[in-house]
């Protein structure tokens, strides 16, 4: 969280100083309720009936002063009642007197490294989500890793997924269902928590789409005229579309492959 604090801090300084303090308000909104609120609590967030330890808790209270400096030019009053409130301070302590962030170094590498993370979670709860899988139902993971991709973030996957094990394979896994992250494919078994029948049809219907929709992307892009005149960026884009559709096409055929 602190390296993207750092960045978004960055971010904030550089809005202030060509006076644009509604994208500045924006960065600290999507900075506090996405990356501290949705993402660093659930992570520290203890086992159910259980205790926070002091080190984590002491932490994240000084994290979140960080966020109330950044809130205060835009909700003094409250983000001030806030502070006052987390611990007893003289008049010298006040809010609005107190030193701004200090700008430090941001590890890119983490913040992708947790970005690739984040998007394995979502991959994992849209599974649930889908076919109504409770959070509470343990299930198993199970990854090609053909990104090479760290292990260093399994722990938290597990932790927001309810996943028993990450395991990696070296071969697609039979009767699972399947997603994407980048070149990295995850497979969640069923076991039975699904109708099979059920999830063939809404994936044959899924397939019909994606193949219908390459082939109006590729229509486009063999129209000699389109591609002449077309934006550079417009052209990468519908190239993108038409990558993207074939990872899915692929993806979906396995699904169903290993459904039967």
């Amino acid at each position: 969280y602190k390296a993207k604090f750092n960045k978004t801090l960055a971010e904030i300084e550089d809005h202030f100083s060509k006076y644009r303090i509604s994208d500045a308000l924006m960065a600290i909104y999507k900075l506090v309720w996405d990356d501290y609120s949705s993402w660093l609590l659930e992570i520290v967030k203890p086992a159910y009936q259980s205790p926070i330890d002091k080190t984590t808790y002491d932490a994240v209270i000084q994290i979140f002063e960080e966020n109330l400096k950044l809130l205060h030019p835009f909700m003094p009053f409250l983000t001030e009642e806030v502070w006052q409130h987390i611990a007893e301070r003289s008049p010298e302590e006040a809010l609005v007197v107190a030193q701004w962030p200090t700008l430090q170094d941001v590890s890119e590498e983490l913040i992708e490294g947790f970005n690739f993370a984040s998007d394995v979670i979502s991959g994992v709860r849209t599974i649930r989500k889908e076919k109504n899988i409770p959070m509470k139902e343990t299930l198993e993971l199970s990854v090609l890793n053909d990104g090479g991709i760290s292990k260093d973030w399994d722990v938290v996957i597990a932790k927001l997924t309810n996943v028993s094990n990450i395991t990696y394979i070296e071969a697609a896994l039979d009767g699972a269902l399947t997603f994407r992250v980048k070149s990295n494919e995850y497979f969640v078994p069923i076991h039975g928590a699904i109708d099979v029948e059920a999830e063939i049809t809404k994936l044959q219907g899924e397939l019909k789409y994606t193949k219908g929709f390459l082939a109006s992307v590729r229509k486009k892009l063999s129209n000699e005229r389109f591609v002449s005149n077309a934006p550079a960026q417009v052209i990468a884009l519908e190239r993108q579309k038409e990558a993207d559709a074939i990872a899915k096409i692929e993806t979906l055929e396995k699904s169903l492959a290993s459904l039967g």
